[in-house]
């Protein structure tokens, strides 16, 4: 049995809610100065629920390059997702695919 496509868009679009409520805490609580002053911009179903584009912008005031700032969360995607897999109410967590603005 399939269920409604609208049913399915309000919870994906749920989970990314979730999912960026939970990365606008957890992400400044991991210590790593580079990744203190990004701001979550969106998450987004990349192509769905299962693997979600978290958009991340770098403080203005801040010299550091976007690929440094990708190196960084590369190296916390397994923290950050575990932090995320405690927030948020799903079975199985999504995998994160970040994008550096």
């Amino acid at each position: 049995m399939r269920e409604n496509p609208s049913t399915v868009d309000r919870k994906t679009s749920q989970l990314c809610g979730q999912v960026r409520d939970a990365l606008t805490m957890i992400v400044p609580g991991l210590g790593d100065e580079v990744l203190n002053g990004l701001t979550v911009v969106s998450v987004e179903p990349a192509p769905h629920a299962g693997r979600l584009r978290v958009t991340v912008a770098a403080d203005a005031a801040d010299v550091t390059d976007r690929a440094t700032v990708g190196r960084h969360l590369a190296r916390a995607t397994g923290a950050i997702r575990e932090e995320v897999a405690r927030a948020i109410t799903r079975r199985k967590v999504p995998e994160l695919v970040f994008d550096v603005e």
